[in-house]
């Protein structure tokens, strides 16, 4: 005989040692509650291979009756050693009773299922072969190869979001840009439209004013020349008229230009708005398009998923969510901002209208 041979036969001689150990175990822990049930035991073990256990266990129990009501046990003498040896060679007997194997207390229940436990860690250990270490080393190191590719590609896609994630920086920064440059523009041109406007008026207020200074001398100096200086005058005042209708144009021309500007600026917004909500669904195209690989990387590592990228992915959702409010909020402050100074340059630029106009009159 080989010594692997001989490994397995001393193997099963050494479980079935703890398997018959187990047994008389059972059995063991059964025997209280068929020595309060002779009559139980008779009913079952009668006409078995086992009755001839009857009569000394009717004899035991006899016996221990008529001893002193104090004594709760079995005296251990050769009788009851005779008859627990009996029980305990026979352990099959246990099997005769399965409801009182069902109700034993947890107490029996849990040292049997130590005991089962202990035999199956012991086949386990016994039978374990260098074939079946080498197996699973080979097994851990796969895994463990598999677990750095994992990481990789992990990494990879880590780098890959940072990558993006700056180059959406860069293209809100040269937004920003874009829109402070026509805000300055848009500003330079409302100063030169109200320098313009300030001149002419300025301008018109000081003709009047000089050819009033004129009338007034001309009616002093010429008392007696009063028909040709009203006819003169009244030539004056056409003319003053025609230049007033020219300056009145020239007014109309600069709103009808001012106008126009601030629709070109209302249409630069839209259109910048529009290319904000343009990358924004391209952000939500590749947000679409990573949850279905997180989902392909959920089904590979869900023990990673559930402890870490789970909370990843809501933290991330938690500032991509924040960073889109903060857009909008940002953008509406800054149109509702020009709007307000827009019509705050409209209300003074008005009220100096009707100032001149009241000059005039």
């Amino acid at each position: 005989m080989d010594a692997s041979a001989l490994r397995t036969v001393r193997i099963e001689c050494v479980l079935k040692v703890l398997q018959e150990a187990i047994e008389i175990v059972k059995i063991s822990v059964l025997l209280p509650k068929l020595f309060a049930d002779p009559a139980n035991l008779r009913r079952v073990l009668e006409g078995t291979s086992y009755e001839k256990i009857l009569k000394p266990v009717e004899d035991l129990l006899e016996s221990h009756m008529t001893q002193s009501a104090s004594e709760h046990t079995f005296p251990i003498d050769h009788r009851t050693i005779k008859v627990l040896d009996y029980f305990q060679k026979n352990y099959r007997i246990y099997k005769f009773f399965p409801q009182l194997m069902r109700n034993l207390s947890d107490r029996d229940r849990t040292l049997i299922a130590s005991l089962s436990l202990l035999l199956d860690i012991a086949k386990e250990h016994l039978y374990r072969s260098s074939k079946s270490e080498i197996s699973k080393e080979r097994m851990l190191h796969q895994m463990y190869h598999k677990n750095e590719d994992i990481r990789k590609r992990l990494h990879n896609v880590r780098r890959d979001l940072t990558k993006r994630r700056v180059m959406e920086k860069w293209k809100m920064a040269a937004t920003a840009i874009y829109l402070v440059k026509i805000e300055n523009d848009l500003a330079y041109k409302k100063w030169q439209n109200n320098v313009r406007i300030q001149n002419e008026i300025t301008k018109c207020s000081r003709a009047m004013r000089t050819n009033h200074r004129n009338s007034l001398e001309k009616q002093k100096e010429l008392e007696e020349q009063l028909q040709i200086a009203r006819e003169a005058y009244a030539k004056l005042t056409q003319k003053h008229l025609l230049e007033e209708q020219d300056a009145r144009n020239e007014k109309n021309k600069l709103l009808l230009q001012l106008q126009s500007l601030v629709k070109k600026y209302d249409a630069n917004m839209g259109d910048v708005i529009r290319e904000n909500l343009v990358l924004q669904d391209q952000y939500m195209v590749a947000k679409k398009e990573l949850d279905k690989f997180m989902v392909v990387y959920r089904r590979e590592e869900a023990v990673y998923n559930d402890i870490v990228v789970r909370r990843e992915q809501e933290e991330r959702r938690r500032q991509q969510q924040r960073l889109v409010v903060f857009m909008m909020n940002r953008a509406a402050s800054k149109i509702q901002k020009y709007w307000r100074k827009w019509r705050k340059d409209q209300r003074k630029k008005n009220k100096r209208l009707k100032k001149a106009k009241k000059g005039k009159g």
